[in-house]
């Protein structure tokens, strides 16, 4: 698969619709198989966490879930197609496993969320096999939920833990989950759900919706933004210019 090297992350150079149909392609086959979205917040933990960077690595897809990794992917001369944000990628997924009889699973945020999400995934997809539990749990009960997980043999499980949570679960439970396939998600279900309103059209095309979260919970990803951007756009003009250094030099 081609890969854009981003501050040193492999992001999957591949449309929407592309990774939707080898996602469900994935589903048919023996094992399991991850997916990861690929942000700004991502790609500065992995450049500061070198066991983060490794789990990345170790997906079988990096898809860029943030609009800064699409033009970072530009200037570097290797443009990817697309920001493939996961709120937009679920519903396509729900639509072709609805057609196809897929299950989907959802674990983690608050409790209520990932069922109310469930409910609305439903209802847009009649006859989709979907169910959800929150992802607020004792250590202790790891084993129960990978037990009700396993239990209803999902196709598709997404995982909603936040960042870097999600993925080292992920990567510590892999081989004991029954999936076919697994996908990092963040904050997804509380978009699913309807309890958060999407930005409107204009920011998501423009590629503002970090400002309307920002502006939704300014608290929480005060932060993420304020710091992070600023570090993710110092961290890939060191990319730039180290790329353009080994040009120059003979």
């Amino acid at each position: 698969m081609d890969n854009v090297r981003v501050i040193n992350v492999p992001v999957s150079r591949l449309t929407g619709a592309e990774i939707v149909e080898t996602i469900i392609q994935w589903t048919a086959v023996r094992g399991t198989r991850v997916a990861v979205g690929v942000n700004a917040a991502v790609c500065n933990l992995a450049a500061t966490d070198r066991g983060f960077r490794k789990v990345l690595r170790g997906a079988d897809l990096r898809y860029p879930d943030g609009q800064s990794i699409v033009w970072a992917s530009r200037l570097l001369g290797a443009g990817l197609p697309e920001r493939i944000a996961t709120t937009d990628l679920i519903n396509p997924l729900a639509a072709v496993a609805a057609e196809r009889g897929k299950r989907i699973f959802l674990y983690g945020s608050k409790p209520g969320v990932a069922a109310r999400a469930a409910a609305r995934l439903r209802e847009a997809n009649p006859g989709l096999v979907i169910d959800g539990r929150a992802g607020y749990t004792a250590p202790g009960e790891v084993l129960q939920v990978i037990d009700e997980i396993n239990a209803f043999k999902p196709d598709l499980l997404f995982v909603g833990l936040g960042d870097p949570m999600q993925q080292y679960w992920i990567e510590a439970h892999r081989h004991q989950l029954n999936a076919h396939v697994i996908l990092t998600c963040g904050g997804l279900f509380d978009w699913a759900s309807g309890d958060n309103r999407r930005a409107p059209r204009w920011m998501l095309s423009s590629g503002l919706e970090w400002l309307w979260r920002l502006m939704l919970e300014p608290r929480r990803l005060a932060s993420r933004y304020l710091i992070g951007n600023p570090a993710f756009i110092l961290r890939l003009a060191r990319q730039l210019l180290r790329r353009r250094t080994r040009v120059i030099l003979p």
